[in-house]
């Protein structure tokens, strides 16, 4: 599992222990996967072949009421929308390859060209 992302709130949000100053977003487990619908975007692919992602709200806002740990996503109602946005950056950022096209996979076997 990554590392949870700790997102800062420019401006604090008062919740019921006292002002909140940051959210936590952790990486979803294979059953949120499961229950809250899998891929957070769909990608699709224009007639001239150019591929784009189209996001779903409804799985994403999901993800944020299953994986915001610290504080409870309850609490959250007052923040502004740049914490949404933060929040669903995060979420769609769990969902990334780790790596770029191209690049070696840190798990892949390596072979070598000397015999």
């Amino acid at each position: 599992m990554s590392k949870p992302v700790r997102i800062p709130l420019a401006e604090p949000v008062m919740g019921h222990g006292g002002p909140i100053t940051h959210i936590v977003v952790r990486e979803p487990t294979y059953d949120e996967y499961m229950t809250c619908g899998g891929e957070p975007y769909t990608i699709g692919q224009s007639e001239d072949g150019v591929l784009f992602t189209i996001e779903k709200p409804e799985v994403i806002a999901a993800y944020a009421e299953a994986c915001i740990v610290e504080p409870p996503a309850l609490q959250l109602g007052s923040a502004n929308w740049r914490a949404a946005r933060e929040v669903r950056k995060a979420i769609l950022g769990f969902f990334q390859a780790p790596a770029e096209a191209g690049e070696p996979s840190p798990t892949s076997p390596t072979t070598s060209s000397s015999s």
